[in-house]
């Protein structure tokens, strides 16, 4: 091998690669130290550099660039004084989400990122170890996860979904409602205030309705109720008008469809917001299939695909089992849609009807 000839192929293709890799993973870690530090918080007015590095008694330079690259991120904007001294203070988009006493931050459900990245640095560990798999204790997990949920869902998806349903002649006219696996209860809550008339159940297992209940108590939804169980294993109750889910393990299983069925009274509506991920098209989704991957909940069977466990129908399965079931699909709803802006989330929400 000649050291004065090149390889056949350039490293050009490499080299930007991590180039890319590197520059998005400065501004994860970035972020990061700034909501460790509540940077945001600081930010309601203008304030320079030095006015910053003094408050949180971090380094004038390193302090000085952070600033500026939030404000070339669209996180931050800036004022030049009449001294040439540049001061900085959050957009309206930062002051709602990033600040840490916001009543819509979404802090809390941003941690899942840095929580989730300890993994991959660790991948080498998850991958040798085959079929042994960390193993989530459910006890703990799905009482943290709602809290999650709720910041999360609570800051467009909530108002955007309770608004949408408010339009049904069937909510208007429905008297009582169940949140099947409905967690936190926030669905519960808002279409209790949009039906005055409406009793609302939440149905979740023992230790996360404990939770559920801080919510009711903290909304004074009188006419928000709980009801402790599995859905797997335990009656759901009866003579619903309406059942809604959100997001749980049971969305695309067949056995809760019947029992969901069997609860509602003629007439009344299922509404159901799952995941549906079906395809493996992109590098996100083998990585989203990857990540589902890492753990096994105790007490439940994931399959393959992100957000199915053993035993759920794909979309259109699920569409056909519910019409023989007697249901009668009144829409299908894509969530980005409904949002109002695009991602690739393959959230989507059913509305059937009970013949």
């Amino acid at each position: 091998m000649s050291l004065l000839k090149c390889p056949n192929e350039s490293p050009e293709k490499i080299l930007k690669l991590f180039d890319e890799i590197y520059l998005k993973t400065r501004i994860f870690y970035l972020l990061k130290t700034a909501l460790d530090l509540n940077l945001f918080d600081y930010l309601n007015d203008f304030k320079s550099a030095e006015d910053l590095a003094d408050m949180l008694n971090t380094n004038l330079t390193l302090t000085e660039y952070m600033l500026r690259i939030f404000t070339e991120l669209g996180i931050l904007e800036s004022c030049v004084k009449y001294n040439d001294n540049t001061t900085y203070r959050n957009t309206e988009t930062a002051n709602i989400y990033l600040k840490k006493g916001s009543k819509f931050s979404i802090i809390n459900p941003i941690s899942y990122y840095f929580e989730n990245i300890k993994n991959w640095e660790n991948l080498i560990d998850i991958l040798k170890n085959k079929d042994n798999f960390s193993k989530t204790n459910t006890n703990n997990f799905f009482p943290e996860v709602v809290k999650r949920m709720a910041d999360e869902c609570k800051c467009w998806e909530l108002q955007k979904v309770l608004n949408y349903i408010s339009k049904y002649e069937e909510f208007k006219n429905a008297k009582k409602l169940l949140d099947l696996a409905g967690g936190h209860g926030l669905y519960a809550i808002g279409f209790s205030m949009l039906n005055k008339n409406l009793k609302c159940y939440v149905f979740d297992l023992p230790n996360v309705v404990e939770e559920t209940k801080k919510f009711i108590e903290k909304y004074n939804a009188k006419n928000v109720s709980t009801i402790a169980g599995d859905f797997y294993k335990n009656d759901i109750g009866n003579d619903y008008d309406i059942i809604f889910t959100s997001y749980n393990p049971g969305g695309k299983n067949p056995n809760i469809a019947k029992k969901v069925y069997n609860a509602l009274n003629n007439g009344g509506l299922f509404i159901n917001k799952q995941f549906f991920s079906e395809k493996e098209e992109r590098i996100e989704d083998y990585l989203n299939n990857m990540e589902w991957n890492f753990s096994k909940p105790a007490g439940l069977e994931k399959s393959r695909l992100r957000f199915t466990f053993k035993g759920d129908l794909n979309f259109n399965d699920y569409l056909k089992y519910l019409e023989n079931l007697g249901f009668k699909i009144l829409e299908v709803v894509y969530i980005p849609e409904l949002l109002g802006f695009k991602d690739n989330s393959p959230a989507k929400m059913i509305v059937a009807k009970k013949l």
